[in-house]
This record gives structure tokens, C-alpha cells and sequence, in this order.
């Protein structure tokens, strides 16, 4: 009898980061316009533009939500050990974007704005929270058998019962907690992306 791929997997990490991107709020629209500061503005932290800060923090999420949507392709009737193999590329690939991402968070600066870099401390919290949670699923993956199609899928559905299981964060919320966080990331194109991602139907 032949044996389907579990594409369940790759979709329900796929709602998590839709969850993820969803809780940033990046599209909140704020009215009123900005007053450029007449001395030279520093690089980072206070009296340092918030539209460049946000878009770094953002761009540093990129590198993860890029991997993590992009779910793996099986074809129309993939082997057992074609479907092992890729998703065990697809979730190192995602482990790989999130430690990217947390590079490009500590790199991020300080923030110009206070609350911004407890934002940024929270959003790192939850991105080892993730790595640790998908690592776990992938062991399961790399552990499933091909040579025993029965046990290989109900290890497969253990992975993705593990993934199923994980909450999605809102620390990402803190982003627009700061009115002027807030309109820095309504205009910052990083976070502009970070939205589309999240609202794109699944």
C-alpha cells in the first residue's frame, strides 16, 4: 500500500509563523509626521532614526520567516526516504534562519526609543524557544525509519504533533507598543514585507 507525505508538517510551522508575523502589528496606521532633529542623528540608540532600527529588527525576522514559508515541494508520489530527506533539509533550514536571525538581532543596535530593546530582548527569547522546539521535531524526522513505512509515519506525525503543540509567541506585539516604534515600523519596507508574509493566504 503506498504511503502519502505528511505535508501537515511544514503547514503547521507555517501557521506558526503566520501567527509570529500576525502578532507584530507592522501595519498599524498612526497619523501625524515626524520632526527631523536638526543636529546630525547618531547611528544608534537615542536620537537615532527608529524607521532604520525597526527595519533592522524586521530584516533580522526575514531571515527566518523566509525559510520557514517556503514548505517543501514532494511530488506526486515521493519514496519514504525522499520525504525524510526533505524535511529534515526544510526544518534545518528554518533552525538555520533563526539562528541568522538572532545574529542580525544582536547587531540591530540599541534602540532609539525606550522599550525597544526589551522588545528586542523578548523577540530573541522566543526565537530560542522556537529553535529548541523545532530542533526537537527534527530529531523526530531524522529518526523515522523508510524501512518501516508504518512506524515512519506515525514518527512523522509525532513531529508534527510536537510542532502543533507549540504556542504561538506575541512578543512581537511590543513592537507597536511605542507610538513612535509604532510609525517607525509602518513605514520601515522590512516590516512592510513582514506583514505581507503574514497576511498571504496559506
Amino acid at each position: 500500500m503506498p504511503c502519502r507525505p505528511r505535508a501537515g508538517l511544514s503547514l503547521v510551522l507555517a501557521a506558526i509563523v503566520s501567527a509570529l508575523l500576525l502578532a507584530a502589528g507592522c501595519t498599524t496606521t498612526v497619523t501625524g509626521s515626524p520632526v527631523a532633529d536638526p543636529a546630525p542623528a547618531p547611528t544608534e540608540g537615542p536620537g537615532s532614526d527608529p524607521v532604520l532600527w525597526v527595519d533592522r529588527v524586521c530584516g533580522a525576522l526575514l531571515s527566518f520567516t523566509g525559510p520557514a514559508l517556503t514548505q517543501p515541494e514532494f511530488g506526486e508520489a515521493p519514496d519514504l526516504p525522499t520525504i525524510k530527506q526533505k524535511l529534515s533539509d526544510y526544518l534545518n533550514a528554518v533552525i538555520a534562519g533563526l539562528q541568522q536571525s538572532r545574529t542580525q538581532l544582536g547587531e540591530a543596535g540599541r534602540s532609539p526609543v525606550g522599550g525597544g530593546d526589551e522588545a528586542v530582548a523578548r523577540i530573541n527569547d522566543v526565537l530560542v524557544k522556537l529553535e529548541g522546539d523545532i530542533s526537537t521535531a527534527k530529531g523526530k524526522v531524522d529518526s523515522a525509519n523508510p524501512d518501516n513505512p508504518e512506524g515512519f509515519l506515525s514518527t512523522i506525525g509525532e513531529a508534527e504533533s510536537q510542532l502543533g503543540q507549540i504556542t504561538a509567541p506575541d512578543a512581537l506585539a511590543d513592537l507597536s507598543a511605542t507610538p513612535r516604534l509604532q510609525k517607525a515600523a509602518a513605514k520601515a519596507a522590512n516590516c512592510q514585507q513582514l506583514s505581507t508574509q503574514g497576511s498571504a493566504p496559506r
